[in-house]
């Protein structure tokens, strides 16, 4: 086994560990799995998420303010409550699906865990090579941007907003299914790799 790979792993799991009271909970349990292989570990991950955002003008990212996030699912009252602090700039209604990344010890390992991947229904799934390591990131396809309204002035009404929030909610719970279907496909082939 590459000396550079087991440094590198031991050094991300002791991070996972002191940062645990941060991880999205709803990934928790895949990232055990992974883990736990030999061939590989998890570097950054979440469970998909719905999220509001003010952004001061496109590509500004860096500039940008969460007004809220959610991994679970939200209400009307906790979207009004995240508008309600909108100051400047344009505000964002989003939805995104898991992603992972995830460092492999070989190429042959990445590409199986791709595949067990795209299997899974993270069909936006890749493996790079990153700073001299195989870096993996599976990732699902659902997810939604859209613009709300510009300096705390909404462009939409109440209805629209609560569309927005069940399709925001639908996206969660079909995100959860995937982790769960790659859970569950993952703790059958993970040993075998």
């Amino acid at each position: 086994m590459n000396k550079d790979f087991l440094s590198l792993k031991e050094k991300a799991l002791k991070s996972l560990e002191t940062d645990i009271d941060r991880v999205d909970k709803n990934i928790l349990p895949l990232l055990e799995i992974i883990n736990a292989s030999d061939h590989f570990f998890t570097t950054s991950s979440c469970s998909g998420r719905v999220a509001l955002m003010e952004i001061p003008e496109i590509g500004m990212k860096k500039d940008a303010r969460f007004l809220g996030k959610w991994h679970d699912n939200i209400d009307m009252k906790e979207i009004k409550n995240a508008l309600n602090k909108a100051k400047e700039g344009v505000m964002w209604f989003f939805a995104q699906p898991p992603i992972l990344h995830i460092v492999a010890d070989e190429l042959k390992n990445a590409q199986e865990l791709v595949k067990i991947g795209i299997a899974s229904g993270f069909k936006n799934s890749v493996f790079k090579s990153v700073e001299g390591k195989i870096v993996i990131e599976l990732a699902s396809t659902e997810r939604f941007d859209v613009p709300l309204g510009r300096d705390g002035f909404l462009f939409c009404d109440e209805s629209y907003l609560s569309l927005l929030c069940d399709i925001g909610n639908e996206v969660l719970t079909k995100s959860k299914k995937k982790i769960k279907n790659l859970e569950k496909n993952l703790s059958k082939i993970i040993a075998r790799i």
